[in-house]
């Protein structure tokens, strides 16, 4: 990625945000069915059965599907950091949040007082959400988190559309980093736990909060450390308002040019470090 191209205006960013692959015309893209015949604004997204998410630049409230399976998972209270997972018998459940390795395809719910939070996960490529009103120091959040190893040496890109409605405070991050320390010792090799990131950040500076039409997100690091072992990527909602996710997706940088980068970039809109 060259610099120059970090000053494009937002629909060059939109366009960018689709990496690797060949791109889409943006979140309009994500439009099924629409529940009236009405022209819908380019901003906009409509799904079957439900009204618009963003109206007025300002997303709706986040509701749960009805019969989500992982709703009905017990959530203990205040203070645990927990996290809602696949079980060993084909169900979910909660316990306390470590950096266990579900897949790319799962998206784990994970928060500290997550009783006060609504979800709503992406569904037949429809936008997904985090919705509630959290105290101080609550969040809840999705993320998915993938074996890092098909990954070494390669530059990842992370992108999203996000749109918000009085929302406190929204972060995305993607980061690489490993569980274990390991010693070899004679003929065998010891493991403990070692929580190390190697790999990658956050958005936490670059505020995002209040009311928002759908804004492109993007998150570059790489070359992924020899010693990583998982990758972690996903979004949380701090405190209490309401985010909408669409078309979040994990990527290798494919560019030759782009793919010898060796810092970290990061980008919301037209914002970024």
């Amino acid at each position: 990625m060259m610099v120059a191209r970090r000053a494009l205006p937002l629909i060059a960013v939109a366009a960018l945000c689709t990496g690797a692959a060949s791109a889409q015309p943006g979140p309009s893209a994500a439009q099924a069915n629409p529940s009236n015949e009405d022209e819908t604004p380019e901003n906009e997204i409509v799904v079957t059965g439900y009204r618009d998410i963003v109206v007025n630049g300002r997303a709706v409230r986040c509701r749960p599907v009805a019969g989500d399976p992982l709703d009905k998972v017990s959530v203990p209270g205040w203070p645990d950091y927990l996290m809602i997972v696949p079980d060993d018998h084909g169900g979910f459940v909660s316990k306390r949040a470590a950096e266990q390795i579900t897949g790319p395809e799962f998206w784990q719910r994970v928060g500290v007082g997550m009783g006060a939070y609504r979800f709503r996960a992406s569904s037949s490529g429809q936008p997904m959400c985090i919705g509630g009103r959290g105290g101080a120091g609550s969040f809840a959040g999705f993320r998915r988190i993938i074996d890092a190893v098909p990954y070494r040496g390669q530059r990842l890109r992370f992108t999203a559309w996000v749109a918000t409605g009085s929302a406190q405070k929204v972060s995305f991050w993607l980061a690489a980093g490993t569980q274990w320390l390991e010693k070899r010792r004679q003929f065998e090799v010891q493991r403990t736990p070692f929580h190390k990131l190697l790999n990658g950040g956050n958005t936490n500076n670059i505020p995002f909060s209040g009311n928002h039409g759908w804004t492109p997100v993007l998150l570059e690091t790489g070359p992924i450390h020899k010693d990583a072992d998982h990758i972690s990527y996903g979004f949380n909602l701090q405190g209490s308002g309401d985010v909408w996710v669409y078309d979040a997706k994990l990527e290798m940088v494919v560019d030759e040019l782009e793919n010898t980068r060796t810092d970290d970039f990061i980008m919301i809109g037209s914002s970024q470090r």
